[in-house]
Formats: C-alpha cells, sequence, structure tokens
C-alpha cells in the first residue's frame, strides 16, 4: 500500500473516533440536561474540544442531534437483529431472547435510556423521533408479533388475541425503560425478566418456558 493511501486511511480512522467521541459527549449532555440544553459548545467543552471540530463533522446542532438518533437507533438495532437471524432457536426462545436483550441494553446502558427519554418527552425530539426511529420501533413490535402468532399455531393457542398480546409485551417492555430511567437500581434486571415472563405464561400458560 502507498504511504499516501496509509496516511489517507489513518486520517479517516481518526476521524470515525472523532465523530462517534462527539456523539457520546452529546449523548451524555441530552441524558443530563435534555434537548434543549444542548449546544455544539457544551459538547466540545466536554469533550475538551474545539467547537470547530464539532462543526466540521455535522456542521449544525440539528444534524449532531439527528445522528445522535441514528447512533443509538443502531446501538441497539445490531443486537435485535443478530437475535432475529439466528437459526436453530425455537420462537419461544427466539422471543425470550429478544425481550432478554431489550432488558440488558436497558440496564446496561443508562445514559441511553435517558437520551432516547429527552426524545420521547421534548416536542422537538418526539417529532424527530417520530420521523426517524418510529418506523424502525414498528419493525421491533412486527417481529414480536410474528412469534407470538407462530407459536400461538404451533402450540394451539387459538383464542389469543395476537395484537393485543404484542401490545401488551411492547407496553410492559417500554415501561421498564421508563422505570429504569425513573428510579435506576430499583428495578433491575431479574425482577423485569420475571415481570414479563409472568406476562407471557398468562399468555403461553400450557407451554414450558425457556430458562
Amino acid at each position: 500500500m502507498k504511504v499516501a493511501e496509509v496516511t489517507k486511511d489513518k486520517r479517516r480512522i481518526r476521524g470515525e473516533e472523532s465523530r462517534k467521541l462527539i456523539l457520546k459527549s452529546a449523548i451524555d449532555n441530552i441524558a443530563n440536561r435534555g434537548l434543549g440544553s444542548l449546544t455544539l459548545d457544551r459538547v466540545a467543552e466536554k469533550l475538551g474540544v474545539s467547537r470547530g471540530l464539532v462543526v466540521f463533522h455535522f456542521k449544525s446542532k440539528n444534524n449532531l442531534i439527528m445522528e445522535v438518533l441514528e447512533y443509538l437507533g443502531k446501538k441497539y438495532s445490531g443486537g435485535w437483529n443478530a437475535i432475529i437471524k439466528e437459526e436453530g432457536v425455537s420462537d419461544i426462545e427466539k422471543l425470550l431472547r429478544l425481550i432478554d436483550y431489550d432488558i440488558r441494553f436497558a440496564c446496561d446502558n443508562p445514559k441511553y435510556v435517558s437520551a432516547w427519554h429527552a426524545f420521547w418527552g421534548e416536542s422537538s425530539g418526539k417529532e424527530m423521533f417520530h420521523d426517524l426511529v418510529l418506523p424502525r420501533d414498528e419493525g421491533y413490535a412486527a417481529d414480536m408479533r410474528g412469534l407470538i402468532e407462530n407459536v400461538c399455531e404451533q402450540e394451539g393457542y387459538n383464542e389469543v388475541d395476537v395484537p393485543t398480546a404484542t401490545r401488551g409485551l411492547v407496553s410492559m417492555m417500554f415501561g421498564t425503560w421508563v422505570l429504569l430511567h425513573l428510579s435506576p437500581g430499583s428495578h433491575d434486571y431479574e425482577k423485569s425478566m420475571q415481570a414479563l415472563r409472568l406476562y407471557l405464561g398468562g399468555i403461553f400458560p400450557d407451554t414450558e418456558l425457556p430458562q
């Protein structure tokens, strides 16, 4: 490889690392102060870099916020999609793995959870979330609905209202994120999973849920 190409690659890597650090600084700012208090100056100051570097990568506050949404979405979707693509796993086990992933993600990433709540709770962020992220969230719900429907067909649960059961499951998972945001530490992973397994047991009373 030519020296010029090596230098270009190193610069590209440094640029990608800078972008990630700026995004993480912005997430911290949003999580701690909310969307309304986010400024390029605060992001730069927290990270210990110049405002010019932030502007170079993201051009504006609005672009930075949109990139934060995309970053958060990708951090979550990677693990979710990997579970969906797993082969040789029963539908009920895959459903439980998705739930487990969701709750572990929330427990392990409190800053991300707080940042999501800022988008959900502030009018400007809610509109952006609706446009950029809601279709992805609807896809997650569709994944769960498909798995619940499959289990019902396989196990003979003909009386289950699949859309309602799915909505209940999504609501419980979302509610767990809210509890973890409002009272961190009081609703840990084990308690949350116990509640969600109890809910699934109500939908599938004659099915032994995998551990």
